[in-house]
């Protein structure tokens, strides 16, 4: 291993590479304006990376100099080279990533990592879930060693006799923007979903508004357990007011929060692992009474969800739902909740008659609330479920829905 300057990475750039950058809350922004400032030096190499939306917002694939990107979740930050063709989109859902990167060889991977403990290695801390199903098969692992990263003791670590270059830095980690005001429609959801939640339950939330307000209305409850792919800072709510279990470690694979939140890590309570561990379906069913809590943009009639269109436009993708409703379909008294408001910013109805395109199948509908009451759609006959699901919409838009089935049951 030895110790070198950005510099030194873009000059071991060549044409015909294939790089993995890091995503999620590890992303390092200094590797990505190292691009940015000198077009060029990555021409004709091609980046791979794990990016998150929500969390990642650089859009490699717009950069100048011919940089080249495949990632494998759609968000507006990268629409525009989606749309020229330098970013490749390979939709899969988050398992489904861990296990093709797992496999994928790279020329070298570039990763963000606290500074080494007692022991010479160097903590993923908040950002494990992709990182070490990656660096094994890489062949120059490069570290940008940033002081600001606070190790994890209970957080995936690499060695120092597996990394080639390391590269001091000391700049400020990704945060999310302070939280605006919740609806009054949100606040209602949060509470109609902590209801179906039960003491005891382990639970995993998604990210956005809707889950990280559900998250927050568990406070009472008592003896929960997380096993989830992302932990937010009203996680910490959740263990300062007791509504954790203190007896047990939580798993998470990434942590997404503020300065303040990153320094309550070494004493959540929480490990941090790979994707394997964090999605991974075998270990996921085995946990009883495991309760996937996500959202969507829309539901139709037949309990099919879209997690990825809006207006014709992908502006998402299906991330870890897949994996976590499979496995509370698979779970010994398992539960999955898709939460979301009636209606869009627009005003147009979030239950729709019919999707065409639809990103989970029906078939795994199990919960669906809106501020208006709470569809238990599983074991329904079809006839069943498109009345319970009317029954949640915005007022305003029974009729048309109850009009619409009706033709389509005709």
């Amino acid at each position: 291993m030895r110790t070198g300057s950005p510099g030194d990475v873009l000059r071991g750039l060549r044409p015909g590479q294939r790089v993995y950058l890091q995503g999620g809350p590890g992303e390092c922004a200094s590797f990505y304006n190292l691009l940015k400032d000198n077009p060029g030096y990555a021409h004709g190499v091609e980046f791979w990376s794990c990016l998150v939306p929500g969390i990642n917002s650089f859009d490699y694939g717009s950069l100048p100099g011919d940089v080249r990107l495949t990632t494998f979740m759609a968000s507006l930050a990268l629409e525009p080279s989606i749309a020229t063709g330098r970013t490749t989109l390979r939709a899969m859902p988050y398992s489904e990533i861990g296990e093709l990167l797992s496999r994928t060889e790279f020329d070298a991977a570039i990763f963000q990592t606290s500074l080494p403990d007692a022991q010479g290695r160097f903590s993923f801390a908040h950002s494990c879930d992709m990182p070490p199903v990656v660096w094994p098969n890489a062949k120059v692992k490069i570290l940008f060693v940033n002081e600001q990263i606070r190790a994890l003791e209970q957080a995936v670590s690499i060695p120092a006799d597996a990394v080639d270059l390391t590269i001091p830095i000391s700049d400020p980690l990704l945060s999310p923007a302070p939280n605006g005001p919740r609806s009054a429609a949100v606040d209602a959801i949060a509470q109609l979903v902590a209801n179906l939640v039960p003491d005891g339950a382990t639970f995993q939330a998604g990210i956005g508004d809707t889950p990280a307000a559900v998250v927050s209305a568990l406070k009472l409850h008592r003896g929960l357990r997380v096993h989830s792919g992302i932990i937010t800072q009203e996680y910490q709510q959740l263990a300062e007011s007791g509504a954790l279990d203190a007896g047990v470690e939580h798993v998470a694979g990434i942590a997404w929060g503020d300065a303040a939140f990153r320094n309550w890590l070494p004493q959540s309570g929480f490990v941090f692992r790979s994707v394997f561990e964090t999605h991974g379906h075998e270990e996921l069913a085995a946990i009883p009474n495991f309760v996937s809590i996500g959202s969507a943009l829309e539901v139709d009639l037949a309990g099919n969800l879209n997690l990825e269109w809006r207006s014709g436009r992908r502006i998402s993708s299906v991330g870890g739902a897949p994996d976590y409703l499979r496995a509370a379909a698979a779970s010994p008294g398992g539960r999955s909740i898709i939460a979301l408001q009636a209606a869009n910013r627009n005003g147009g109805s979030r239950i729709v008659p019919s999707l065409k395109t639809p990103s989970i199948s029906g078939e795994l509908a199990d919960i669906v609330v809106t501020e208006f009451g709470v569809a238990e759609l599983k074991g329904l006959s079809g006839e069943e479920r498109a009345r319970a699901l009317i029954a949640i919409a915005a007022p305003d838009y029974r009729a048309f829905l109850s009009e619409a089935h009706r033709r389509g049951a005709s």
